[in-house]
């Protein structure tokens, strides 16, 4: 593996397979394969380029800051030294994502630097919906209801109408409750 400034680089390297038939001590009966890398020539590609999903963050960034195509280009050419997404490699990538976050990309979330609920919904009947309500999904909850703006009679209003008590108390209710919650909020949002 490559590496610059000690973080490994992503290129591709591809042996000359053809020496090794040509030279036959180029045979190592002591590595596991029968053949000595150490003799072996290495051809190195350019870098890797990114992949559809960090062009497609690009692209985000690109249309949340409002960007005409012309400054979108001079963006990938002073920053990364490209003029497509197309051609990023992830160093590239980091730095003109780095410069977006200079000029005011947050990500994708609202606010990016909060926790977000993670994983996938518990199924009903599974025995790890019983147990207790986790820290961080009343932390959460908290946190929503902060944005939301509402008080207690409000939110448990809320509890009553979706999980049929005043507070959730298993892991499940506390999932069914952030699920509503997060989707009251971006309603909100969307609306301002």
């Amino acid at each position: 593996m490559l590496f610059k400034n000690d973080r490994p680089v992503n290129f591709c390297a591809i042996p000359l397979w053809d020496d090794l038939l040509e030279e036959q001590e180029t045979i190592d009966s002591r590595s596991p394969h029968g053949i000595s890398f150490s003799s072996l020539r290495w051809v190195i590609i350019a870098p890797m380029p990114i992949g559809r999903k960090k062009k497609a963050l690009v692209h985000i960034a690109k249309e949340d800051l409002r960007l005409d195509e012309e400054s979108y280009r001079q963006i990938l050419k002073g920053v990364a030294g490209v003029e497509s997404s197309a051609r990023l490699t992830e160093e590239g990538f980091e730095k003109v994502m780095k410069r977006f976050q200079e000029m005011g990309f947050k990500g994708l979330l609202p606010y990016p630097y909060h926790p977000v609920p993670r994983g996938r919904l518990i199924p009903f009947g599974s025995p790890q919906g019983l147990e207790s309500i986790t820290e961080n999904q009343q932390h959460f909850i908290s946190y929503l209801l902060e944005r939301l703006g509402w008080d207690e009679g409000h939110y448990q209003a809320f509890c009553q109408r979706i999980i049929k008590r005043p507070d959730p108390l298993t892991k499940r209710d506390g999932q069914k409750m952030i699920i509503g919650l997060m989707a009251i909020w971006r309603r909100q949002s969307r609306k301002k």
